[in-house]
């Protein structure tokens, strides 16, 4: 079973002590049959390099999973750049252990303030969720100049008729002068044709072909709400919001 996570999580920074991000959102399983569930998140930080706490909880549809960050096993870095990777075992209440991957990286920010888009994922040999999630609140390096550009990957399996192979992330969201690259790994060609809300291709920014492994790249100026499909397999389509 695979999900979709999306939160919207804040994130307040006592500087002597810990810093916290909180969030709560939904979850979606990926497969023939999707499910809804809803989320909460938490982990908490002494430092730059120390998680003292933290939970998962995801219920719903006659399914709870409710576990536990295990921080003395947890490996965490949180950067000059804004960005942090964190990655370890967490145990359910039924003693489950999942194992997570959690990166995010710094959208915006201000002289104290910061906004991060933020990934996970959580598996074991039965259970797998892919997370995302925005962060907000105070920073431990606000001052820093933020990075303005932002991927999209087209996975393996992109072009099946199935609920699989969606773009990663599904819906991006970006403040405006990002410049964006999308990166084909899957086995075969695709492109990327930005379109209208009535799914009608606009010449507004449009790629050739793009076999395995190469990129294509556009820069949001202006904010809004931007839909783009594959015009070869145009059941695949994504979103770039910009702020």
């Amino acid at each position: 079973m695979v999900a979709i996570l999306a939160l919207v999580v804040s994130c307040n920074v006592a500087y002597a002590e810990s810093y916290s991000i909180v969030g709560s959102g939904a979850a979606v399983t990926n497969g023939t049959n999707p499910e809804m569930y809803q989320s909460v998140f938490r982990m908490t930080l002494s430092n730059q390099s120390a998680i003292t706490r933290g939970m998962f909880l995801v219920y719903g549809n006659n399914t709870y999973l409710h576990a536990y960050i295990l921080p003395q096993n947890w490996v965490f870095s949180y950067n000059s750049d804004g960005s942090f990777h964190g990655q370890g075992p967490i145990q359910s209440t039924q003693g489950q252990y999942l194992s997570v991957v959690l990166d995010g990286s710094r959208v915006f920010a201000t002289n104290t303030d910061s906004m991060w888009k933020v990934s996970a994922d959580i598996q074991d040999n039965n259970t797998g969720f892919i997370l995302d999630y925005l962060a907000t609140g105070n920073d431990l390096f606000p001052k820093v100049d933020v990075s303005d550009d932002a991927k999209v990957m087209i996975p393996n399996g992109n072009s099946a008729i199935a609920n699989t192979g969606f773009y990663v992330p599904l819906n991006l969201e970006i403040m405006r002068g990002t410049t964006v690259t999308w990166q084909n790994e899957d086995n075969i060609g695709h492109v990327i044709q930005s379109q209208n809300g009535h799914g009608i291709v606009i010449p507004l920014f449009n790629s050739i072909i793009l076999k395995t492994g190469d990129t294509f790249s556009y820069k949001f100026v202006k904010p809004g709400i931007y839909y783009y499909m594959c015009t070869i397999h145009p059941w695949r389509v994504g979103v770039v919001t910009v702020s």
